[in-house]
């Protein structure tokens, strides 16, 4: 997919990265040391190869104010972003590494990989605030399904996190329709 936002693709990978972190851990595929060392690994997160049982707990219990900032309107998010850079010590800094350009670390290597996830996210956060764009961050529309998700669509028009989700919603809006025209 080709998007041609206003934005570098390191925010658009570490928004999406954080989306399948949080709905992973909702559907409760995310549960150990191990997975969070896999969940890094496939989207290139540096820094998790050795994380413990203790790490992942701490990245667990940093993700509801990961989804506050997700789910929140503009001011609060601001404030929960900060929240996030005042308890992790966050220090932005430009880094280039495996490939990839210069671009900002908020914590340097060897930092918490709990803490590293968070500032990557409120980082993230953080510019969609600054340019006023936070309804790119989405929950799905389908009333059965709570996944995060990020609407890289021009108009901002995307509502479902999945065309499954898309697909069931559209099929129980016809059924309803359709038992509603049978009855009358």
């Amino acid at each position: 997919m080709t998007v041609s936002l206003p934005y570098p693709r390191e925010l658009i990978r570490s928004l999406e990265f954080i989306a399948d972190v949080c709905n992973r851990r909702r559907a409760g595929e995310l549960d150990s040391a191990a997975s969070l060392r896999a969940i890094c690994a496939e989207w290139g997160f540096p820094g998790a190869s050795s994380a413990t049982r203790a790490d992942a707990e701490a990245t667990w219990a940093h993700l509801p104010a990961v989804e506050r900032m997700w789910d929140g309107e503009r001011d609060a998010v601001a404030g929960l972003v900060n929240r996030v850079f005042d308890e992790t010590g966050a220090r932005p800094h430009l880094v280039r590494h495996d490939g990839s350009d210069w671009h900002l670390h908020g914590l340097p290597a060897g930092s918490p990989i709990a803490d590293r996830i968070a500032v990557d996210a409120a980082m993230a956060i953080a510019d969609l605030v600054r340019a006023d764009d936070l309804e790119r961050c989405r929950r799905c529309a389908d009333s059965r399904c709570d996944r995060m998700h990020l609407d890289l669509s021009r108009n901002r028009s995307r509502r479902f996190c999945s065309t499954t989700c898309q697909s069931r919603t559209n099929v129980a809006a016809f059924r309803s329709r359709h038992a509603a025209d049978v009855r009358t």
